[in-house]
C-alpha cells in the first residue's frame, strides 16, 4: 500500500505516472506552489485528458492519498510506474498518445532576485501511451512519430515554475501571460490548458539559463546569470530558416539577457541591473543553398520582394524595448524620447566576398525602413564592421578595441536597467522609481533606471562571429553593472592603490587620509566612511573630487583592460558565453560553435587555445557541412512537429477536433438490451471502459441487435468503435451493422448503411460514421443484424 507517512509531500514539483494493469493511465501531479495533488486521467481510447476538481475523485491533499485511490491500496494493480520532476507536453497521435516529462533537472539559476528558479532540462522521457482506437496511418506517418520521440531536448530548454522569464528581468506579468514568441510548447501544453490545469504542464523555453558566482576586489561579491531565449517566429535549422519569413521573424533569432546581482539575507533589499541584447540572421527575405555536402561555400539567394515584413521585424523590437517608464530616473541614460535599434553587421563586405550582396540590401533595407515614417520612435543604425577580416589584418587583440570603439556611443544611450527588489510592499511606498509587481511576486521591483532600445548582432548564420562579438560588447557592460552595484573590479583596488589608469578615473587616489577609516553597511551594500578626527560618517570617498567616471573601460585598450581588471569574473563570464555558443550553434547546425578562442583571450594559456581552434575549426567545418546537407531537413520536421506547425503535412491522422466517447456515463442505454444473463442495469454498464469484464451474451435465435444509446453531450458523431466478443467456436458474429443518429428516437436518419462483417477479435474502427451537428445531445441507434 502506499501510506502516507512513507510519502512525505516533497518540496519540489513531483509527477507520478501509474499504468494500470487494465491499460489505464493516470497522472498524478504534486505542483511546489500547491498544498494538494491533483490526477489527471487518459481517456483509453481517444487519449483525451478527463479532470473535474472533485475532492475525493482527482483532487487529493497528498500524493500518496492519490495513489491509494487509483491503485485501492495495492501496488499489484499498477503494471508500471514513471517518476518524473516536471510536465512538459502532451500529444494524440492516432493510436497512440505521448507524454513529455522531466525525469531530471539542473537547477541552473537557483535564486532569482525575488524569488524563483530556473531549471533547465537535462534528462527527459516521452512515455508512449498505447490507445484502443486505432487509426489509419501510412509508414511515412508512423516513422514521423518515431522522429518526434527522438528529437534531443535534454540541455537545451528551460523553464521557470513561478516566474515569468518570457521577458526582460523583472517581467511586470504574470507567469500565466507569455510571451507566445519564447514559449516552444505551446501545441504540447494545450491539453492541460483545455482541462483548467494551465499550471501542470511548464511554460518551455529553448536556449540556455546559467549563472556564476564571483567575487569583487573588496568584500562585496555578485552572482552574474546569461539567459538566452530562441524565438520560435522562425524556427529550424541552418539552411532552412534564414532571414525573415510569414511571421516576421528570422532564422536563429535570440534575446539575450545578462542580469547582475548582490544576494542579500531575507529582510534586505537586493540590488540588481539587467542587460538585454538581441541576435539573428538579417532580417530580409534571403536564404543559402548548399549542392551536395563537399561544397566550399553556400549559394546565398535574396528574394524579389526582400524587405516584405522587415518593417513589422523592426516594429515588434520598438515596442518591445522602448522604456515605458516616465518614473524611472533615467539621469544615465539621456533619452530624446527615441528607441534606438543597433544592427553590427559582421559579415564580410570585401570585393569578391559572397556575404557582400547581404550586406549591401541590409544598407539598403535600413535606409528603406528609416524613410518610411512608419516606425514611430523607433530609430534604426547600421554599423559594419567586417569580423573575420579585421582579425586577419590586425589581430585579435585590436579587433577587439576596434569593436569597443563601434560599441561605446550605442552603448551608453541605450544603458541598462538598474533596480532594487523589496521583499515588503510597504517599503516600495517610498520608491523614486517605476515600480514593478506582480501576483507571482511577494514584495515587488523598484526601477532606477530602464534600458531604452537594444544592440541587435549578426553574421551569415547569427553563430560564431555573432557570439564572440556579443561576449565583448556584454564584458564591457557588465564591468559597468558591478561598479554600479559597489562591485569593484579593480586590481588595484584589490590592495588600496591608486589607479594606474587616473585618466580614465575621477578619483585621485585610493588611500585614505590620517584618521579616517572604511567600514561597509549590511543594509544598504555601500561602504561609508568615518572621520574620527571629527567624528562624522560621510558615503563619499574624502579624496574622491568628483564620481567615477562611467564606461571608463570603453576608452582602455586590450592591454590595460586586462592589466586593470580582474580576470575571475571576466573568464566566469567568457565560460557562460562559450557555453550558450555551443547550445545555440547545435540547435541551429548540429555542431559545436566555431572560432571560440578568442572567447580565452584573457587567459594566460592563449597560445595553446589558438593552436587546437584552428583544428577543432576545421573539423567542426566539416562536420557541419555534412550535417547540414544530410540532416538539416530531418530535423526541421522534428521541430516543427514539436511545435504543432504543419501538422496536416506531417501526421495527417491527427483530426482538427479532438475526439471524445460520449457513449459512456453519462451516456446511457435508453432501452435494455436484450441478453440470456439479465442486466440490472438494462446493459449500460456495457458503455464503460471500466467495466470490460462484462459480458453481453445475445439471446439465441435472434436476428438482430437494437443498441438505443444517449450521448451525453451536444456533438458530431464521426467514429464507431466496438468491442466484439465472439461465441465459443468463433462463428458468431454481427453480419452487418446500421447506424442512425437523432435528435430523438422519432427523428433518426441512417449515416451509415450495411457496415462490413466484424470479425476481428478485439478492438475495431470499422470507419468514419458522416452525420449531422446536433446543438444537443444526440441518440445513437446501432442496429445489429447477426450471422450464425
Amino acid at each position: 500500500m502506499f501510506h502516507s507517512k512513507s510519502l512525505p509531500r516533497p518540496k519540489d514539483t513531483s509527477v507520478v505516472v501509474v499504468v494500470l494493469e487494465t491499460t489505464e493511465v493516470y497522472i498524478v501531479i504534486s505542483l511546489s506552489t500547491r498544498r494538494d495533488t491533483q490526477v489527471v486521467y487518459v481517456d483509453p481510447t481517444t487519449g483525451a485528458l478527463r479532470y473535474l476538481g472533485k475532492h475525493g475523485e482527482d483532487v487529493f491533499d497528498s500524493e500518496a492519498a492519490a495513489l491509494n485511490h487509483i491503485t485501492n491500496g495495492s501496488r499489484v494493480l499498477s503494471k508500471s510506474t514513471t517518476y518524473a520532476k516536471a510536465v512538459l507536453g502532451y500529444a494524440v497521435l492516432g493510436s497512440h498518445a505521448l507524454l513529455l516529462v522531466a525525469t531530471q533537472l539542473s537547477a541552473s539559476v537557483p535564486n532569482l532576485p525575488g524569488g524563483g528558479c530556473i531549471y533547465t532540462l537535462a534528462e527527459s522521457q516521452w512515455i508512449k501511451i498505447q490507445l484502443q482506437n486505432p487509426q489509419p496511418q501510412g509508414t511515412g506517418e508512423q516513422k514521423n512519430i518515431r522522429e518526434l520521440a527522438n528529437l534531443d531536448i535534454d540541455g537545451k530548454f528551460f523553464f521557470c515554475e513561478t516566474r515569468d522569464v518570457t521577458r526582460p528581468f523583472p517581467s511586470p506579468i504574470t507567469l500565466r501571460e507569455p510571451d507566445e514568441e519564447f514559449v516552444w510548447n505551446e501545441w504540447l501544453s494545450k491539453p492541460f490548458k483545455d482541462i483548467g490545469l494551465p499550471g501542470h504542464c511548464v511554460i518551455l523555453l529553448q536556449g540556455f539559463a546559467e549563472c556564476r558566482n564571483f567575487g569583487g576586489a573588496g568584500q562585496q561579491g555578485g552572482l552574474v546569470a546569461l539567459i538566452a531565449r530562441r524565438s520560435r517566429l522562425h524556427p529550424g535549422t541552418r539552411y532552412l530558416a534564414r532571414g525573415l519569413n510569414a511571421c516576421s521573424g528570422t532564422g536563429n533569432e535570440v534575446e539575450c539577457e545578462q542580469l547582475v546581482w548582490v544576494p542579500r539575507k531575507g529582510g534586505q533589499r537586493i540590488p540588481f541591473s539587467s542587460y538585454i541584447w538581441r541576435r539573428g540572421t538579417i532580417p530580409i527575405w534571403w536564404g543559402a543553398e548548399i549542392k551536395n555536402a563537399v561544397s566550399v561555400e553556400a549559394e546565398i539567394y535574396v528574394a524579389n520582394d526582400p524587405y516584405n515584413g522587415s518593417l513589422q521585424y523592426y516594429q515588434r523590437l520598438g515596442k518591445r524595448y522602448g522604456n515605458k517608464s516616465s518614473e524611472a530616473n533615467v539621469s544615465r541614460q539621456k533619452s530624446s524620447g527615441r528607441v534606438p535599434i543597433i544592427c553590427v553587421n559582421l559579415l564580410r563586405y570585401g570585393e569578391g566576398k559572397t556575404e557582400s550582396v547581404l550586406v549591401d540590401h541590409f544598407k539598403e533595407s535600413i535606409r528603406y525602413m528609416n524613410s518610411t515614417g512608419k516606425l514611430g520612435s523607433t530609430w534604426i543604425q547600421l554599423i559594419n564592421y567586417d569580423w573575420h577580416a579585421t582579425v586577419k589584418l590586425k589581430g585579435q587583440q585590436q579587433t577587439v578595441e576596434g569593436l569597443w570603439r563601434h560599441l561605446k556611443p550605442p552603448t551608453m544611450v541605450i544603458g541598462f536597467s538598474e533596480g532594487n527588489y523589496y521583499d515588503a510592499r510597504q517599503q516600495l511606498n517610498e520608491c523614486k522609481g517605476s515600480v514593478i509587481c506582480n501576483d507571482d511576486v511577494n514584495g515587488g521591483f523598484c526601477m532606477e533606471s530602464i534600458q531604452n532600445g537594444v544592440i541587435r548582432f549578426n553574421c551569415a548564420d547569427s553563430l560564431d562571429r555573432t557570439n564572440a562579438a556579443s561576449y565583448f560588447g556584454a564584458l564591457q557592460v557588465f564591468v559597468e553593472q558591478c561598479s554600479r552595484l559597489s562591485i569593484s573590479l579593480d586590481i588595484d583596488a584589490m590592495f588600496g592603490l591608486s589607479s594606474r589608469y587616473s585618466e580614465y578615473d575621477g578619483r585621485n587616489t585610493r588611500s585614505l587620509p590620517p584618521g579616517w577609516e572604511e567600514r561597509f553597511d549590511s543594509v544598504t551594500g555601500k561602504s561609508f566612511y568615518i572621520d574620527h578626527n571629527t567624528r562624522t560618517t560621510t558615503w563619499e570617498h574624502p579624496c574622491q573630487e568628483a564620481p567615477q567616471k562611467p564606461w571608463k573601460r570603453f576608452d582602455m585598450t586590450f592591454d590595460q583592460f586586462k592589466g586593470s581588471t580582474m580576470l575571475a569574473p571576466v573568464n566566469q563570464l567568457a565560460e557562460l558565453f562559450l557555453l550558450a555558443g555551443d547550445i545555440h550553434a547545435t540547435l541551429y547546425t548540429g555542431s559545436k560553435a566555431m572560432h571560440s578562442d578568442i572567447l580565452n583571450i584573457f587567459k594566460e594559456e592563449t597560445g595553446k587555445f589558438s593552436k587546437f581552434s584552428a583544428v577543432e575549426n576545421v573539423k567542426i567545418t566539416v562536420l557541419r557541412r555534412y550535417q547540414n546537407f544530410m540532416n538539416d531537413s530531418s530535423r526541421q520536421k522534428q521541430l516543427e512537429m514539436f511545435l504543432g506547425l504543419r501538422l496536416y503535412r506531417h501526421l495527417p491522422s491527427i483530426p482538427m477536433f479532438p475526439l471524445k466517447v460520449l457513449s459512456r456515463p453519462s451516456g446511457c442505454m435508453l432501452k435494455p438490451v436484450p441478453s440470456i444473463i439479465p442486466m440490472a442495469d438494462g446493459g449500460s454498464s456495457l458503455l464503460s471502459f471500466k467495466r470490460k469484464d462484462l459480458i453481453w451474451v445475445c439471446q439465441q435465435g435472434a436476428d438482430y441487435v437494437e443498441l438505443f444509446i444517449y450521448l451525453g453531450e451536444p456533438c458530431h458523431v464521426c467514429q464507431l468503435l466496438l468491442t466484439v466478443s465472439h461465441g465459443a467456436e468463433d462463428s458468431s458474429y454481427p453480419a452487418t451493422v446500421d447506424v442512425r443518429v437523432g435528435s430523438s428516437i422519432d427523428s433518426l436518419k441512417l449515416v451509415v448503411e450495411s457496415l462490413g462483417e466484424l470479425i476481428q477479435r478485439t478492438w475495431l474502427l470499422q470507419g468514419k460514421v458522416r452525420g449531422p451537428m446536433f446543438k444537443r445531445a444526440p441518440i445513437f441507434l446501432c442496429y445489429m443484424t447477426l450471422k450464425s
